[in-house]
């Protein structure tokens, strides 16, 4: 795995899109982009800001027993590398994604997962990402994910929210332009004594 240079040379960068975070975000946990997604509150639904193809196939009440909403609504990450014994709906495996990296036309449905909140400045959750490995079975999928990597995770949650907040509030197709860096940090003021 990579260090998140990646993901904040992305994040600095001059036009930040959702897809080149995503695709940054596949490469340094070691998965398709197709198996990365990023979802953003809006009021009490999450909505798929990436994969593309989930942008219409509906949203994710908070109320609801979702992964995903249990990740914004408890704040907390969770780890699954059995989850396709975990009950859940299937509606969003089941719309077929652009994946030019498999050869296989079968359907894999997802047999790991990683879901964290992202979390802003006052501890609101803006957003949910999550990476899954995608299989026919969990050994297809690949290897399990570790708390490492759900750390590593999390850490890069955090940067998403502390260096660019606004990737989840706005349209994923257009480039974001920065106005100011979010990163900069206040000064201390210096002790003058005479």
């Amino acid at each position: 795995m990579t260090s998140l240079e990646g993901i904040e040379g992305v994040l600095l960068g001059r036009s930040c899109t959702i897809e080149r975070l995503c695709a940054e975000l596949a490469k340094l946990f070691g998965v398709r982009p197709t198996e990365v997604g990023m979802l953003r509150v809006d009021g009490d639904l999450l909505r798929f800001l990436y994969p593309a193809e989930l942008q219409s196939a509906g949203s994710i009440p908070l109320s609801g027993s979702a992964v995903a909403a249990r990740t914004a609504v408890t704040k907390k990450a969770e780890l699954f590398n059995n989850f396709a014994n975990v009950p859940h709906r299937t509606i969003f495996e089941s719309v077929k994604l652009k994946d030019q990296e498999s050869e296989n036309d079968d359907q894999p449905r997802i047999q790991k997962l990683m879901s964290v909140p992202i979390l802003g400045a006052q501890d609101e959750v803006l957003g949910v990402v999550q990476i899954s490995r995608k299989g026919v079975s969990p050994g297809a999928a690949g290897p399990d994910f570790t708390s490492e990597e759900l750390q590593e995770l999390e850490r890069t949650a955090r940067r998403v929210a502390t260096l660019m907040p606004e990737i989840l509030l706005t349209d994923p197709k257009k480039p974001l332009h920065r106005l100011k860096f979010h990163n900069q940090q206040k000064r201390k003021p210096t002790d003058v004594r005479s």
